[in-house]
């Protein structure tokens, strides 16, 4: 069963699972649409496994120097060409996955669009995988557009790629599934959800639902 609770995230580059698990779980998800950007962030990377292990794609933005700037006006660069790397790195680390090609053409697209922001990008994807996981009874609001102050779980900080920051989480636990280099890596937690997805397919869901303890 869903938390009715409100849930306010960060808008992130394909989250990792821990995320995700999050945002399955809650029936209302709030997304900070008025935060300032913060570099070295899930925002603008996310981790995938390759055959020698998680491997960061991180895309450029515009200008370099983005603290305290809306997150909502950070322009993503396009003279490098980190999208045909991006997807080059996906389908080699994932091209072999039970449900990659499920997905793949749906995926590609993405990385053949050009929007301004980082928050658009993040936004249509996010809203896409939604869809993947048929998480149908999810809604999806913005923070600018609510007017609730009062008992709202904000996670907005809580998830960082850096080991440092990491905090602990009595609510979520890693579920274990084959991963594709499992046997020569050992399993890897907690990388992006298209890890998740590609090797489970549509019972990644049920991962999300298991990894999720607030109610057991």
């Amino acid at each position: 069963m869903k938390d009715i609770q409100p849930i306010l995230l960060p808008l992130l580059y394909v989250g990792p699972i821990q995320y995700w698990s999050k945002l399955i779980y809650h029936q209302n998800v709030i997304f900070n649409d008025v935060e300032k950007y913060l570099k070295g962030t899930y925002r603008n990377r996310c981790h995938i496994i390759s055959s020698q292990g998680m491997l960061r794609l991180s895309i450029p933005l515009v200008g370099g120097k983005h603290a305290g700037q809306s997150y909502k006006e950070v322009s993503i660069d396009y003279t490098e060409k980190w999208q045909k790397n991006h997807w080059q790195s996906i389908c080699t680390c994932y091209g072999s996955a039970p449900f990659f090609h499920h997905y793949s053409d749906k995926l590609k697209k993405f990385f053949e669009l050009k929007p301004n922001t980082l928050w658009e990008w993040n936004l249509n994807l996010t809203v896409e995988i939604i869809s993947w996981l048929k998480a149908d009874t999810t809604n999806v609001t913005f923070l600018s557009e609510n007017s609730q102050s009062e008992n709202i779980l904000d996670l907005t900080h809580f998830f960082s790629p850096k080991p440092r920051f990491h905090k602990d989480d009595p609510d979520w636990k890693e579920i274990d599934y084959p991963q594709i280099f499992e046997r020569t890596l050992g399993f890897l937690p907690n990388c992006s959800i298209l890890d998740l997805i590609f090797c489970q397919g549509p019972y990644a869901i049920n991962i999300l639902i298991k990894s999720d303890l607030s109610e057991k």
